[in-house]
């Protein structure tokens, strides 16, 4: 009798093992598979949850980080975070301390400062961490399109445009391991701001400032170092009429504003152009446009804008614009919405939405049938959507 009760006290040992350790498979495969996700950020004082979404399922909690500490005891959301496009890597950036560089008001005693940041390397399927030990700009980095290197821009002592134009200083770009591993200098630019916006193939595709009020974009060839720079078909010789450049998942287009003198009056357009040149489209738009991007299948443009409705107030309106059709449908209309991003499908829109001064909501929004719901909810300044797609 006591040999049977070993027996069956053994057995139910075995069985519990192994079905902890098909839940533990099935937990690593589900993070596994996060190519596509939307993730984000919910702050709750010194600690900043990470979450993440994936096609219309429930959200799912990854890993704690340390919020960003603006004063002492007072904090807010991750400003800059950059993810893998497998969702498997996380690269934030720790503030570690701030450096005066000049006075705002005198009379108010206000000062502007240079925000001190420090690289950190997490692999979410451990939810290990470390220190990048290389000297990054914190504003633009982007993942290879295997997500095996890193495009960064090292960062200057200067903190302004204009400081930075008195010293002629060029902005390094360098490849490396996401860890921060064999580095490699890529190409010096003349631009005093680089944004990376994509990594596609053998390009990393970029928008800068060359100086106070002008702007150029471009793509980066990561095989020679090449810099190719194109003129948008509106813009001026130095762009400075043109902003807010979004280029699509493959490079190959981009949206951008411009802004044109019709009949003696000032009027913002936006256009959809091809990197080649030889296609341009125009989205019509009558109001101020706050938001604009791509659907990942680059057939659609998503934008908002803001219009005024008698004894309500302001609107935000997203729109989706068929780049074929040229059919512009309103998709959703709310309250101050903002932070947009698709999921890998395409099928999903998640935003911020406000619904007091105090609670702002996260939503998701099916695009095709309309409905939307809200995932979470929080202080703007402790939400914040972002996405590797």
């Amino acid at each position: 009798m006591k040999q049977i009760n070993i027996k069956i006290f053994v057995i139910a040992c075995v069985l519990i093992i192994v079905v902890l350790g098909a839940i533990l498979v099935i937990s690593r495969a589900n993070k596994s598979s996060l190519e596509g996700a939307v993730f984000y950020y919910k702050t709750e004082g010194k600690d900043s949850n990470l979450f993440y979404m994936k096609s219309g399922k429930e959200s799912e909690h990854l890993i704690v980080l340390p919020s960003e500490e603006i004063d002492l005891d007072k904090y807010k959301v991750l400003k800059h975070s950059y993810i893998s496009h497998n969702g498997k890597t996380l690269i934030y950036f720790e503030r570690i301390g701030e450096v005066p560089v000049g006075v705002v008001s005198e009379e108010e005693g206000l000062m502007a400062y240079k925000i001190i940041y420090k690289p950190k390397y997490v692999d979410l399927k451990s939810n290990s961490m470390k220190d990048i030990e290389q000297d990054m700009d914190s504003v633009s980095l982007v993942f290879s399109p295997n997500d095996k290197k890193i495009a960064w821009v090292s960062t200057v002592e200067e903190a302004t445009v204009e400081e930075l134009e008195l010293a002629r200083k060029k902005r390094e770009v360098w490849i490396s391991n996401p860890n921060g591993g064999k580095a490699k200098h890529l190409v010096s630019l003349d631009e005093t701001v680089v944004l990376f916006q994509k990594w596609h193939g053998n390009y990393i595709y970029f928008w800068g400032i060359p100086g106070a009020g002008h702007y150029s974009i471009g793509r980066i060839n990561v095989k020679n170092g090449r810099v190719e720079y194109v003129k948008p078909k509106y813009c001026t010789e130095n762009l400075g009429n043109c902003k807010n450049f979004r280029f699509s998942r493959s490079g190959e287009s981009f949206i951008y504003e411009v802004d044109l003198i019709e009949e003696g009056k000032k009027t913002i357009k936006l256009f959809v152009e091809s990197f080649d040149g030889e296609k341009s489209w125009q989205i019509l738009v009558n109001n101020y446009i706050s938001d604009r991007l791509w659907l990942p299948d680059e057939k659609s443009v998503i934008y908002t804008e803001q219009v005024e409705v008698p004894k309500i107030g302001f609107r935000e309106k997203i729109h989706q614009v068929n780049l074929k059709t040229n059919e512009d449908k309103e998709i959703y209309s709310g309250n101050y919405v903002s932070q947009i991003v698709p999921d890998g499908s395409g099928k999903y829109l998640y935003f911020i939405e406000k619904e007091t001064d105090e609670k702002f909501n996260l939503i998701e929004l099916n695009i095709e049938q309309g409905e939307a719901k809200i995932i979470d909810f929080g202080e703007y300044n402790y939400l914040k959507i972002f996405s590797g797609i």
